[in-house]
């Protein structure tokens, strides 16, 4: 309903980086921008029941400064009902609300460094390293403190950061009276006997720690990926049957009754819905409460459903919902080496904190827990693309400066270093799994592209002919049988613009395509010898991938033309060698 938002991003667009673009938008436009970002983040709550919200909704555009202040506090109030009304449906027993440690920590990597090598052999591990336990524990008490504080009551159930356990985590959990844990399918799978069946992901679970038992539930990733990922560019209905389908089907194959754990990002599935998902809820809630089959419960109900089997753990490996393993918060050199700075700021605490008043060892104690959090770690590496990598670089160095400056003693010079090489993940990431896309133009799970190669093509453009760039990024990769693409960009302008692809590969094997990019090719796709494309939200190739031998190669070449015009070359000034990269299969089961 944002439709100037839409005309202000377009306008923006047109220039290559902020600086230049501010000195295009009048002090209107801007106060516009604010006023729909905050807009554009309100859920079907506020624009269908809030006075403020619809009105400006309905006003579109020549907001003032005065309304802007109105809609903030409108919001801010809002924000104060949101607990509030979280905690009667815990009290009506309608949801249960977990917690999670405080400030976000994979708890398995700060009881035990060596977690990440028992979660994966191969992962290397940071030289210098401190003692976290301590931290750890304090993560989950102010935590279970932060939630009575809030709800009135102790929480009973966690979802560990990121879904990463282990045997010392859960034990740590259950010291702080906590009663239930979920991860994920990976993590269960390899803690099981071989062999094992996937109908036994939906039995109850039990790991007896030194301070009771801790009842377990493995998301059944399939069900939950397809909510947070595919069901978005489904027609809502069509996507609850889907899921009920799915369900039956769990339903009908076991001999046993079956209870399906689905856990997702609850923040981030729901822009990418149509009206953030309300017909996709209504529907698929409506299905639940009319099926005699099935009836959904919360986690702590699940667990006293004493005819659904129940299994006893009697170990745990650590491990995440990112491949069962902990690599994306440690084993890459940059991961490592922020690792290794927060040790080594660490220990010179701890050396020096005799003396000091308590609000001071307070404050450092905080600065230390934010810098343990699990995200400072996602995005170094090659593994994560953000263009604000270099802003979440600089922002964890200086928690750890900021240390020293509590201590009052000099920084070390390494905490002015940037850990992450910007400029080159900027440009370009090369693959680092491999990659099997399902090829309809549409990003139907966040995991189909993770792993592929990354090229920014707008960062090669100046800032003058940037316009001219309609495709802004390039996905690539392989699985070792086809070659994949994704371009991102203006698509609108492209489906029905005129516009023609040329795909050119050179070297050992020659490939040319010529390709039509018109609405057709999103409803029906195309097929042809050696390709398959199709057109949505994003343009999505796949390429037959006939190199065999390790000296094999192709250079591929993206030409787009308008009425035989060439518009825009990808790469720019070169090609992009493709190879057949050597991959260890284990890692990507």
């Amino acid at each position: 309903p944002l439709w100037h938002y839409a005309e202000l991003q377009q306008k923006r667009s047109r220039f290559s980086d902020s600086r230049q673009a501010i000195r295009h938008f009048d002090d209107g436009e801007l106060t516009d921008l604010a006023v729909l970002f905050l807009l554009s983040w309100c859920g079907n709550q506020l624009r269908r029941g809030n006075t403020v919200v619809k009105a400006l909704i309905a006003k579109g555009r020549g907001f003032t400064q005065a309304e802007k202040l109105e809609l903030i506090e409108t919001l801010a109030a809002f924000c104060e009902t949101i607990l509030p009304f979280y905690k009667s449906l815990q009290n009506n027993g309608q949801i249960a609300v977990f917690t999670t440690p405080f400030y976000h920590p994979i708890l398995p990597l700060l009881l035990d460094l060596h977690a990440a090598k028992a979660s994966d052999s191969r992962i290397a591990l940071p030289n210098k390293w401190s003692d976290f336990t301590l931290d750890a524990d304090r993560h989950v008490a102010d935590a279970v403190t932060w939630y009575e504080e809030a709800f009135g009551t102790k929480p009973i159930g966690f979802w560990p950061a990121e879904g990463a356990v282990s045997a010392p985590a859960l034990a740590l959990l259950n010291k702080h009276g906590v009663q239930f844990a979920c991860t994920d399918e990976d993590v269960l799978f390899k803690n099981l006997p071989a062999p094992h069946n996937r109908i036994d992901l939906y039995k109850r679970y039990v790991f007896h720690t030194d301070h009771g038992p801790m009842r377990l539930l493995f998301r059944d990733k399939a069900l939950s990926d397809l909510i947070g990922f595919n069901y978005s560019a489904m027609d809502p209905q069509a996507a609850a049957d889907d899921f009920l389908a799915r369900l039956k089907a769990i339903h009908d194959e076991a001999e046993f009754d079956t209870l399906v754990p689905v856990f997702l990002d609850g923040e981030n599935a729901w822009e990418f819905y149509e009206n953030n998902a309300f017909e996709f809820f209504n529907a698929l809630y409506e299905r639940l409460e009319k099926a005699d089959w099935c009836k959904t419960v919360t986690i702590p109900d699940a667990h006293e459903l004493n005819h659904v089997p129940k299994i006893e753990l009697s170990s745990l490996q650590p491990g995440s919902w990112i491949y069962g393993s902990l690599a994306t918060w440690m084993g890459h050199s940059e991961k490592n080496r922020a690792w290794e700075l927060l040790a080594a700021t660490h220990e010179t605490a701890k050396k020096h904190a005799d003396g000091l008043d308590a609000k001071t060892q307070a404050e450092i104690t905080k600065e230390l827990m934010i810098a343990e959090g699990s995200d400072w770690f996602w995005w170094y590496g090659d593994d994560h693309y953000t263009p604000l990598a270099g802003e979440f670089d600089e922002i964890f160095r200086s928690h750890l400066r900021r240390v020293y400056h509590l201590l009052k003693i000099p920084s070390p010079a390494a905490l002015d270093e940037p850990i992450k090489q910007v400029e080159a993940a900027a440009d370009h990431i090369p693959q680092s799994s491999p990659i099997s896309p399902n090829i309809d133009g549409h990003r139907s799970s966040y995991f189909e592209w993770l792993g592929a190669g990354r090229l920014d093509l707008s960062r090669a453009f100046s800032a003058m002919d940037s316009s001219g760039a309609l495709f802004k990024t390039l996905l690539y990769g392989t699985d070792g049988r086809h070659f994949y693409f994704q371009l991102t960009g203006d698509i609108d302008a492209l489906s029905c613009g005129g516009y023609e692809l040329q795909v050119t590969l050179e070297g050992s094997h020659k490939q040319h395509h010529r390709l039509r990019l018109t609405p057709a090719l999103g409803k029906e796709g195309h097929k042809s010898e050696g390709l398959q494309a199709a057109l949505g939200e994003c343009l999505e190739i796949a390429l037959d991938a006939p190199l065999e031998e390790p000296g094999d190669r192709l250079e591929v070449a993206f030409l787009l033309y308008k009425q035989e015009t060439l518009i825009q070359r990808i790469p720019l000034y070169n090609t992009l060698t493709l190879k057949m990269p050597e991959f260890d299969a284990l890692w990507y089961i």
